[in-house]
């Protein structure tokens, strides 16, 4: 599989056609609309001019009109939708239904109207609780609340802080105003309220000897009656709101029904608003627009069917290597490799006229993946989970890849644990010596006559540490090895033989000279002769890498860039190849995490067994799912991208019918 080879659309149509044209380019979704090179402030372009964004504008208005109608309904009707129920099917002629839209809107709208008169009531109830609130602390007087007193005795309505020491307040009155009384009302968490009566001549001194107690009068305009008579009223007029909020409460939810039309209209303005980008990057003028873009050269044929039934223009042609940098990238892969899409999207996608990495990587990624996992039951729920995922909620995009990718990392790892013997660690032999009949089930018992498995397996993490880790380090050493192997082909296509020979090439000879050279004559019955071709390799090697630095700076620079390169080289495949110990390290881990919850379950019978063994292996299981994953992407991001990778590139983006709520079924048009 490779990247998938771009041509250049260039189109000249009629201004009526545009609509119509954007629309059938959308259906077809195999063209990516770019801003055409053309400077419009340049007087030799005078002519031309943008598309207006009114159209734009309205589909957006709209789009955010049906979204907040749907998180209304969200709050008052919530959906009972199942996590796997399947998305509706409809055709583009369905989707796209004027009627539908129309009605769709009209729903949007009365879900709003009905949201803000629910606001609007309930804004309404809590101003008339605050009112009562400030009522509460005179209730139990039976004055009036407008009451002034006469002019010779006016009446005041006072407060103090709640902490106060009402006592010492009315001692204070007396004794500096003779004919002054406080009457005590209520208080609330701040303040205590109280009525001051005195007479006129005596008003001032009252208040000043209520000075010191933080004394202040309090305005109660607009109300007539008593306190009690007005919360009465209050009570009645705020019971009434709830009822009409209850009611506005039971339309919204009523207008549930609406949510799949509502859903539908959103993912038809997300189309109306696809559209209206791609419109805003052409250049046009009153009878004609241009269109510059690119699509896959696969799709030349539907396209240029396509163009055929317009009265337009237009020209294809093959990048040039001066526009590779603005050629938009789509990967051509398999079943097997399609879904690491996901991840090369996730690091960076590559540079048009690379290498695409995903079906070197993904062997490898099933592969470290299902190594680090090594259980068969951790691996039947792997492949049981996301086979009834993806055939139920039928996911699309990044989660369908991502979904997949979990699938065969799942037979992955069922493969390892067939050959470690793991299945939720060890939780078969636990169980079966919990039970008493360990003895006799058919398989593999070790010394002590215990059931190990039903075959022999193969290896296992915890009691073959060293071939663990030699096989994780021969894992890397293989992918390192590919890696560069890779960019040995990359270098030669593009013409860059000297450096892949004295590179790569320099550096195999090196590696495996020296593994030779050291490892040959440990090896029982070995020729003598092998330690000499290894030696014979480490110095071609070491020969063509000093040639390599010679050419490229003469003299003593090709020296020290002989001696830097040895030295870098050396630490960095090292380090490299130690990197895929980690292979090794989540391997034991979850085999060991695994163990000890099952024995430490088993230490108090069968039953807590069980218990304690579901709770850890589902730990377990979550945990080794992020470390499998996280650490299986860093091997393949660094260790291995970073051999021959050159991102640079920008995903393609064609206009297409995307949609989140529902599934479209093409139609031929």
């Amino acid at each position: 599989m490779a990247i998938v080879k771009m041509k250049r659309l260039q189109l000249l149509a009629l201004r009526p056609d545009r609509e119509a044209l954007l629309r059938r380019l959308q259906s077809l979704g195999c063209v990516e609309i770019r801003e055409p090179d053309i400077d419009l402030s340049d007087p030799e372009w005078a002519g031309l001019g943008k598309p207006g964004l009114s159209d734009l504008e309205t589909a957006r208005e709209q789009s955010l009109l049906l979204g907040n109608a749907l998180d209304v309904l969200r709050r008052y009707a919530p959906a009972k939708d199942s996590l796997f129920a399947p998305r509706p099917e409809l055709t583009e002629g369905e989707l796209f239904s004027e009627a539908v839209y129309a009605q769709g809107l009209d729903a949007a709208r009365q879900v709003m109207e009905g949201e803000q008169n629910l606001a609007a009531k309930g804004a309404e109830r809590i101003k008339l609780q605050t009112q009562k609130a400030s009522l509460e602390p005179w209730s139990c007087l039976d004055a009036a609340l407008d009451e002034e007193g006469t002019a010779t005795v006016p009446v005041h309505f006072c407060s103090v802080p709640v902490k106060t020491d009402f006592a010492a307040l009315e001692a204070a009155v007396d004794g500096s105003a003779g004919l002054a009384q406080l009457v005590r009302a209520g208080c609330d968490r701040e303040l205590q309220y109280f009525l001051l009566i005195s007479h006129q001549s005596s008003l001032s001194a009252s208040y000043e000897a209520m000075r010191p107690f933080g004394a202040s009068r309090v305005t109660l305009r607009g109300w007539t009656g008593t306190a009690a008579e007005n919360i009465a009223l209050l009570d009645n007029r705020i019971a009434a709101l709830e009822r009409e909020e209850a009611e506005c409460k039971a339309a919204l939810a009523a207008l549930g029904e609406k949510r799949d039309v509502l859903r539908r209209c959103v993912d038809r303005a997300s189309q109306e608003i696809s559209r209206g980008e791609n419109r805003a990057r052409l250049i046009d003028t009153d009878a004609a627009f241009v269109l510059d873009g690119w699509f896959p050269a696969a799709s030349e044929g539907e396209l240029t069917k396509l163009l055929g039934g317009f009265s337009c223009a237009w020209e294809t042609a093959d990048p040039t290597p001066e526009e590779y940098p603005q050629v938009p990238i789509k990967l051509k892969n398999n079943p097997v490799t399609g879904p690491f899409n996901v991840i090369t999207e996730m690091y960076a996608m590559p540079a048009y006229d690379t290498v695409d990495p995903n079906p070197l990587m993904a062997p490898f990624f099933i592969i470290f993946f299902g190594f680090m996992m090594n259980d068969i039951g951790y691996g039947l729920l792997m492949v049981l989970g996301t086979l009834f995922f993806l055939m139920k909620a039928r996911p699309k995009g990044s989660m369908r890849d991502m979904m997949t990718m979990f699938f065969m990392c799942g037979i992955a790892s069922t493969f390892w644990g067939c050959l470690t013997g793991g299945f939720f660690g060890d939780f078969l032999p636990k169980l079966f010596d919990l039970t008493g009949i360990a003895a006799g089930v058919p398989g593999y018992h070790d010394a002590s006559g215990a059931f190990v498995w039903f075959w022999k397996p193969v290896f296992t993490p915890i009691n073959d540490i060293i071939l663990v880790m030699v096989g994780a380090m021969a894992m890397g050493v293989v992918q390192v090895f590919t890696g560069m192997a890779v960019s040995v082909e990359e270098k030669f296509r593009h013409g860059n033989a000297l450096d892949a020979v004295t590179q790569e090439i320099a550096w195999w000879c090196i590696l495996i000279g020296a593994a030779i050279a050291i490892g040959g004559p440990m090896i029982p019955g070995a020729p003598a002769v092998l330690g000499s071709v290894g030696m014979g390799l480490l110095i071609l090697g070491a020969v063509l890498l000093l040639a390599g630095n010679l050419i490229r700076a003469k003299g003593l620079g090709g020296i020290t860039g002989f001696v830097g390169d040895v030295y870098n080289g050396v630490s960095g495949y090292f380090s490299d190849i130690l990197s895929y110990l980690r292979l090794m390290a989540l391997m034991m881990a979850g085999s060991i995490i695994a163990s000890v919850f099952n024995t430490l379950g088993s230490v108090f019978g069968l039953v807590p067994f069980i218990v304690v063994a579901i709770i850890g292996n589902v730990l377990n299981l979550v945990l080794n799912l992020l470390g499998c994953y996280v650490h299986t992407m860093r091997l393949q991001c660094l260790e291995f991208f970073g051999r021959f990778y050159q991102d640079g590139g920008k995903p393609f983006r064609p206009l297409a019918v995307e949609t989140k709520y529902v599934d479209i079924l093409k139609e031929e048009i």
